[in-house]
């Protein structure tokens, strides 16, 4: 927001120099970005936070000078000279929800003429260039008073101003000279010839006033924050008139903001004001705030004096009824931000300066929060993922078509409609999308390797947009080792999948991995696992984010994990394990997912567990075989086992493995 000190001086004494103004500013909440001088004035380009729309002009904030620093306000005054012909062109407001009210005047025999040097000079010291002496002296009462206002060229609306919604697929030409098309949720101005301007945002070019104007309607209205921001989000244009529409303006100023733009047309460009106002609709509001000055000292942690909080807050514009301890303010209009008594404690404390006020750190009471199933599921996941040596994420969920490819969801991407980044409109239907990210990052800041995990949302459409919370895990390069003292180890397939199904047993989940392609893996790769997937991704997927090392990830809904994990209890072990390894030679194709198949489907039942100890292929085994060393283990819960019905076991299992898979013992 820019501001002329001279212009302020024409409603509030400013005595302070450069310095000390800019001082004033930052405490009332709004520094300067930017301090241009103008001859004999400065122009300071404020920062004004969005819940403060009431200092978007000039008179605003010479408001807020007079409150710090208790120096009169001068009052904008006027005498409205009303000709005695009354006015009666029809408004109507079909959208009461998106228009409350509005306010309209007529002021015919205008000339239309270039404007005054003064009324130039003041718009050049705010970077508005001079368009005539009707439209400039609008973007003057904006600057003046915050309030936005239009001027219609009378004699080119049709019948009557109706506000509306826009019918879907209608157009206007803007002032700007571009042709937008419209749906069904922008609020248009109408006449019976269809939209003459975009409601809050910009007017049409066919109904703009010209030197040949010679009647004109004057716009004074309240429009819906809510509804404005939206049009102007989806139109992509941001105008003087849409930013302080959608910041919130004030409703209870539309006649003052008519009659005064009447009065200032009629002294610069000549003119009648007919007699009386058109309005349509009515807006009426008692905003009440029930406080006291004792909790406004208890949220200081100062002691505050009575007389100092009613004299500030009637300052500000205030009614202020006392009954008894309890205080209760009535907001002005302009202030759209004072809502609850915590709004109040922070405008005294504003007021008072929060310099004056003692720091003081408040008793803490640690938050037991809310336990629930999920959370703790959440948290046991976490807690066992970094004790394996992984380190959690937390990424964007946006990413791009290209990356969207690989993804493998389920039903449609899901479109942002004001995508912060164009190259990245969709949201993610894959964690391990946006995971890579940071995987790209951590390498290219000089990291020898990543291991990370994020739980989130994927996101996708069928029909309606739906969600899901999963959880992805990504390694790459060289990661540090499962205990403290281990040397680092470089990620790789085997790695991964021992992550996973060390999640997976402490969840009392035994999985039983499948080969199945899917897009994001390198084909003949991928396991697959109950929604569960893991293998190396696609080097067409790398490439996208600049990363030229393997990359190792899995992905699984959060769904899979149990909720409540009971094992059952196991009686220490009264008798010894037996021990046997077995090597055999298979052919090159038979996984050891089909020879944990094979041994399980014989049930031994004093077969406690078995794994894979060794894998060699190459000189003395032959082209396409392979020889596998099993380690298994053997114990009886009421006995101690016979070497004779181990080997008998034993025996079973090379007998089924030879037949089934075409296995050889190596003795």
């Amino acid at each position: 927001m820019k501001v002329s000190v001279n212009w302020l001086k024409e409603y509030v004494d400013v005595k302070e120099d450069r310095q000390a103004l800019e001082e004033v500013f930052s405490s009332m909440g709004f520094p300067p970005e930017e301090i241009v001088p103008w001859g004999d004035d400065l122009i300071y380009d404020l920062e004004v936070t969005p819940n403060r729309p009431d200092c978007l002009s000039h008179y605003g904030l010479a408001r807020e000078i007079s409150v710090f620093t208790d120096r009169p306000l001068r009052k904008i005054e006027f005498a409205l000279e009303e000709d005695e012909e009354e006015s009666s062109f029809p408004v109507e407001i079909q959208e009461m929800d998106l228009c409350p009210r509005y306010v309209a005047r007529v002021v015919e025999d205008v000339e239309v003429r270039e404007s005054p040097e003064w009324l130039r000079e003041k718009l050049e010291k705010l970077g508005l260039q001079s368009v005539n002496s009707v439209v400039d002296l609008s973007n003057y009462l904006l600057y003046a008073i915050g309030h936005p206002t239009h001027v219609f060229d009378l004699d080119k609306l049709r019948g009557k101003i109706l506000v509306r919604r826009a019918r879907e697929g209608e157009k206007i030409l803007c002032l700007d000279g571009i042709e937008r098309v419209l749906t069904s949720e922008d609020l248009v101005i109408a006449d019976e010839g269809g939209p003459v301007a975009i409601a809050g945002v910009i007017g049409g070019e066919e109904t703009g006033v010209t030197p040949f104007t010679r009647r004109v309607l004057i716009e004074s209205a309240y429009f819906n924050p809510v509804a404005i921001r939206k049009t102007s989000r989806r139109l992509g244009l941001t105008t003087d008139a849409s930013y302080r529409f959608e910041r919130g303006a004030d409703p209870m100023i539309l006649e003052f903001a008519a009659d005064y733009l009447a009065h200032l047309i009629r002294k610069t460009s000549g003119g009648r004001i007919l007699r009386g106002r058109q309005v349509a609709g009515e807006y009426s509001e008692e905003r009440k705030i029930r406080t006291s000055i004792s909790f406004i000292g208890s949220r200081l942690g100062a002691e505050v004096e009575e007389d100092f909080v009613l004299w500030k807050l009637r300052a500000l514009g205030a009614r202020v009824e006392k009954k008894g301890e309890v205080l209760e303010v009535f907001p002005p209009s302009w202030r759209r931000d004072l809502e609850i008594p915590e709004d109040l404690v922070e405008e005294i404390a504003r007021l008072k300066g929060y310099g004056s006020i003692e720091g003081k750190l408040p008793p803490v009471e640690k938050p037991q929060g809310l336990q629930t199933p999920v959370r703790e599921t959440l948290w046991k996941v976490r807690e066992i993922l970094t004790g394996l040596g992984y380190t959690e994420a937390m990424t964007y969920i946006w990413t791009s078509p290209r990356a969207d490819e690989f993804s493998g969801g389920r039903g449609e991407p899901v479109v942002i409609q004001n995508p912060l980044s164009k190259e990245m409109p969709l949201l993610r239907r894959s964690l391990i999308l946006t995971l890579l990210d940071s995987v790209s990052l951590n390498l290219r800041m000089g990291r020898k390797g990543v291991a990370l995990f994020e739980i989130g949302r994927v996101y996708w459409k069928e029909g309606e947009p739906r969600e899901e919370r999963r959880l992805a895990l990504v390694e790459a390069g060289e990661i540090k080792g499962r205990t403290w003292d281990s040397p680092p180890v470089q990620a790789s397939f085997y790695s991964l999948k021992g992550t996973v199904e060390a999640l997976l047993r402490a969840f009392a989940l035994e999985p039983k991995f499948v080969l199945e392609d899917w897009p994001l893996f390198e084909e003949g790769f991928s396991l697959h696992w109950n929604g569960l997937r893991l293998g190396p991704l696609k080097k067409e997927l790398l490439e996208l984010f600049d990363l030229e090392v393997p990359v190792f990830a899995a992905e699984l809904p959060m769904g899979l994990l149990p909720l409540e994990v009971r094992k059952p209890y196991e009686d220490l072990q009264n008798y010894p394990s037996v021990r046997r390894d077995l090597s055999m030679i298979f052919p090159a194709q038979v996984s050891f997912q089909r020879i944990r198949e094979v041994v399980e489907g014989l049930s031994i039942p004093i077969l406690r567990s078995f794994r894979l100890i060794d894998l060699y292929s190459g000189e003395g085994i032959g082209e396409g075989r392979k020889s596998l060393t099993l380690s298994f283990e053997f114990r009886a819960e009421d006995r101690t086992l016979r070497s004779e019905e181990v080997e008998e076991e034993l025996g079973r299992i090379v007998d089924a493995l030879s037949k089934k898979l075409g296995g050889e013992w190596r003795k």
